[in-house]
């Protein structure tokens, strides 16, 4: 049942007041009164807006997640082959933070299937952060600079693999911030949705439309309670 509701009602007890003092914490609280100017009840409405608003990043976030991993594999795959995952160049290539990563990934799939995961089944059990790690410039050299137009094929002529690590690093600071359940009250929530849109638009404007039309984002983020 989504969260979302067209207008937030919020009623508030003394009970409910106590309550937030064990369950949500003093200081956490205080980030939202502050914000409603010590009124309680907007600062209730806020609350639950927050949450809203973070349910409502997940399709986009998911979308484009899903998408840069399938270039950035495809664009890793054209250097060192449909599996590089296991490819001893590809491992000598990459940075010991990556390997770790693809080496957790097997663990974790052969603790649960008892079976090697297949390329594929890697590929999907890497985080997200993993994709943004591997837009750097520490892979410049040995990716980017022969498959950069390949896997964002609609970037700017004035811009270049950095502006895409930059926009996917911030991309991820909110993706962390909404799955770490921290407040997004004091975001440019706005800005935040159109790294996405932008980077997806690199990626590929088809599904860039298909990801707004479907995407309740700007619309919930327009009714934030004031």
């Amino acid at each position: 049942m989504p969260l979302r509701q067209p207008t937030i009602v919020c009623s508030v007890s003394p009970a409910l007041t106590a309550a937030f003092t064990r369950t949500v914490s003093p200081e956490r609280w205080r980030t939202y009164l502050r914000a409603a100017g010590f009124k309680e009840e907007l600062a209730h409405r806020l609350y639950v807006w927050n949450a809203v608003v973070g349910q409502s990043f997940h399709f986009p976030l998911q979308a484009l997640e899903v998408a840069l991993r399938n270039v950035v594999h495809q664009a890793i795959s054209a250097v060192h082959g449909a599996d590089w995952p296991t490819d001893q160049a590809c491992r000598n290539m990459l940075r010991p933070k990556q390997v770790d990563d693809i080496t957790k990934a097997e663990r974790r799939h052969y603790s649960i299937s008892h079976q090697v995961a297949t390329t594929p089944q890697i590929v999907a059990s890497l985080s997200l952060g993993f994709w943004v790690a591997m837009l750097r410039r520490d892979y410049n050299r040995a990716i980017w600079s022969t498959q950069a137009a390949s896997a964002f094929p609609h970037l700017p002529q004035n811009m270049t693999i950095a502006h895409v690590s930059r926009t996917a690093t911030q991309v991820q600071d909110l993706r962390n911030r909404i799955f770490h359940q921290e407040p997004l009250i004091g975001h440019n929530l706005t800005q935040d949705y159109g790294n996405i849109t932008k980077m997806m638009g690199w990626i590929c404007p088809e599904t860039r439309d298909w990801m707004k039309h479907h995407s309740s984002t700007p619309s919930v983020i327009r009714e934030r309670p004031r």
